[in-house]
């Protein structure tokens, strides 16, 4: 079954990634990451959210704090010659969610 994991991404590789530039994700494995599951990669910037919204995708629903939010989805992971506990998770787009300020 599919899982839906919010994760924060700094500004700086934000933007990389949602124009594709940045098509891999490297984090530490400690959510059970599965390739085809689902990543919620929300800007971060300066230590901090406003407040949760929340979205459903496809059957199951997800609560989001307020930023411009990308779902991609894991195509492929691999911890080859990575840090103990961490892994390099190709990915690719899925959805996105913009907010107006």
């Amino acid at each position: 079954m599919m899982k839906i994991h919010e994760l924060k991404l700094d500004t700086f590789y934000f933007y990389d990634v949602k124009s594709g530039l940045k098509t891999f994700e490297i984090r530490k494995n400690d959510r059970d990451y599965q390739v085809g599951d689902v990543l919620a990669l929300s800007a971060f910037k300066e230590g901090s959210y406003k407040h949760r919204m929340r979205y459903i995708l496809e059957y199951e629903s997800v609560d989001i704090h307020e930023a411009d939010t990308i779902f991609f989805y894991i195509t492929y992971i691999t911890d080859y010659e990575q840090k103990d506990g961490y892994v390099v998770m190709g990915i690719e787009p899925y959805a996105q969610v913009t907010v107006n300020d």
